[in-house]
């Protein structure tokens, strides 16, 4: 039988252990966030789509809405524009990408019988065809239905700004779209940063010859049958972005690590995916609409489930628009190798 004076002397050896222990790991975790607080990164993978355009432009709704129903109609054979609808919106809350959620639609017999096989590149060629892309330069505006002159100009030295800042960041810049890569490419060539996606387009390159090859510009059918915010689509990414590394006989570093990567998304379950990788993350949140915008239903998101949470665990940085990234986030710009600093 223990006595009560070793049975006191027993726990409270136990109760030093631990609170040293406690100590230990307070002390240590302290030390790695001041540590951590800034690093090095190698590369930064870029959404597109109300990433590097706004989503109050009205240019997603445009695309996900009237343009895709439309196709649906004219080319999948489906009874009306409200049928198109309601089957493409069931699978895009689960997948988050038309085309990996038409693609299923159709495994699981949501099309006409008549339909053709969906074809991702077909669709693509398609929103290149019909698309309104001078919506890309829109901006919310309250007072207004029309977008003037002087505010398609304002935000197309905007976005120039925004390229001439990249152009100098000596990472590597990604473009990862869940949208198909015709699109993608459409896009970018729209906004005058496709030549940022290049396998030249380093700040370090001497060479700047292959600017315009879009090596770096991913589309959704260069991860079928996955996408974001499926960890394979991410895998398949650095898979090709270490083989091309290789191949070009970069021995800076021996493999590209998500630890050293920044995505910069607007949707949170591809923030949190990128987090549970070993990302750094930054949210883009999009400007704040106004009350007459909300109730109208212009410039507010496709998946409000998917909608910005700032305060997520997983959200390293939030900011309303990618322009913001210069003054948010210097470090990106002005050292080389590049340090993110949130």
């Amino acid at each position: 039988m223990v006595s009560a004076s070793t049975l006191a002397r027993i726990t409270t050896a136990t109760a030093t252990a631990a609170a040293n222990g406690v100590l230990r790991r307070t002390a240590a975790t302290q030390t790695t966030k001041t540590v951590a607080s800034s690093y090095k990164i190698s590369t930064i993978i870029f959404d597109v789509d109300d990433c590097l355009y706004d989503v109050s432009t009205g240019f997603t709704e445009h695309r996900n809405g009237e343009i895709i129903w439309k196709y649906m109609v004219d080319h999948l054979h489906f009874a009306n524009m409200e049928d198109a609808r309601r089957v493409r919106e069931k699978y895009f809350k689960i997948y988050h990408s038309t085309a990996k959620a038409l693609t299923i639609a159709q495994s699981e017999g949501e099309f006409p019988i008549t339909a053709p096989k969906f074809d991702t590149k077909h669709m693509s060629q398609y929103w290149v065809d019909h698309l309104n892309y001078e919506k890309l330069w829109n901006r919310s505006s309250s007072s207004s239905s029309t977008t003037s002159t002087d505010t398609i100009n304002d935000a197309k030295q905007s976005k120039k700004e925004l390229h001439d800042a990249l152009k100098g960041c000596s990472a590597r810049l990604v473009a990862f779209s869940n949208g198909p890569r015709a699109y993608v490419q459409k896009v970018l060539l729209t906004l005058g940063l496709w030549d940022l996606f290049g396998s030249s387009s380093s700040s370090t390159s001497s060479n700047h010859d292959n600017d315009n090859d879009g090596t770096f510009v991913f589309g959704v059918d260069d991860v079928l049958p996955h996408c974001k915010p499926e960890k394979e689509a991410f895998e398949k990414i650095f898979d090709v972005l270490n083989k091309n590394k290789s191949s070009n006989n970069n021995d800076n570093d021996t493999i590209i690590r998500p630890e050293e990567c920044i995505m910069v998304e607007d949707s949170m379950k591809n923030i949190r995916a990128a987090k549970a990788l070993g990302m750094k993350t930054i949210l883009i949140t999009g400007k704040r609409i106004t009350i007459e915008e909300e109730e109208k239903g212009t410039g507010t998101r496709i998946l409000p489930c998917d909608s910005p949470v700032e305060d997520d665990p997983a959200v390293d940085v939030s900011m309303e628009t990618i322009e913001e990234i210069t003054t948010r986030l210097p470090g990106l710009f002005n050292q080389d190798p590049p340090v993110f600093e949130p």
